[in-house]
């Protein structure tokens, strides 16, 4: 666009000077005068024209020249943003994934201190205690010196602190429920009994909590619960 407005520019101030020109050489001829030919003047429009071309060009690529550093430096500018854009947006998912972890995690430690509020129970069965043959074939009675012996044990975190352990004992036949037949450790129940406190296992991240339980009736069997809670 410059160029082309520099070299209409040139071409009308060039036809001014020829018309101005003709007009004098056509007064000449009438006034009866030989016509002066002047080649400075035709020299002067052709180099005005020239420069004109010249200057119309450097300024056409000066314009892309700017235009060109122009664009260069709004791309660099838009990917400066864009790159910041992708930082914040990487900052932005990192903190809600930690949110969310955390609000996972809090979901989760709250559902077990529920959980350990309420606690948690284990129920074994066990089978009347065996009947012994001596040599004479004669049977020997299940005593408590040869009763049946087991571990009725519940899972936790191990990070949890105990803060009660119920037992519960009933024969496989009885019909009453579990909050009837509470007992404590050590009680003789006729022919079984709780033994001891209860004890401890780590494994990992968890640990059991277990009460052993013995059993000496021959006759019929009996369940042993556990109903452990435990605070976070």
């Amino acid at each position: 666009m410059a160029a082309l407005i520099g070299a209409t520019a040139t071409f009308i101030t060039a036809m001014f000077q020829l018309l101005i020109n003709a007009r004098r050489q056509a007064a000449e001829r009438a006034a009866g005068k030989p016509v002066s030919r002047k080649s400075g003047t035709w020299l002067a429009i052709f180099a005005l024209m020239l420069a004109a071309a010249v200057g119309g060009y450097a300024l056409a690529q000066y314009q892309i020249f700017r235009d060109r550093e122009d664009g260069k430096a709004l791309r660099q500018e838009l990917q400066a943003k864009l790159r910041d854009l992708c930082d914040a947006a990487a900052r932005l998912e990192r903190a809600g994934s930690q949110r969310n972890d955390q609000s996972e995690s809090e979901a989760k430690t709250s559902a077990e201190r529920r959980r350990g509020n309420d606690g948690i129970a284990a129920v074994m069965e066990l089978p009347p205690c065996p009947v012994a043959q001596t040599g004479a074939d004669a049977p020997v009675g299940c005593t408590e010196s040869n009763a049946v012996r087991a571990s009725v044990c519940v899972t936790i975190p191990a990070a949890a602190v105990v803060t009660e352990v119920q037992v519960f004992t009933r024969l496989e036949d009885a019909q009453i429920s579990w909050m009837d037949a509470i007992v404590q450790p050590g009680q003789d129940l006729g022919a079984a009994r709780f033994v001891d406190a209860f004890y401890e296992r780590a494994h990992g991240d968890t640990k059991e909590v277990c009460q052993r339980f013995a059993h000496w009736n021959s006759q019929k069997g009996r369940s042993a619960r556990i109903l452990v809670k435990y605070a976070l």
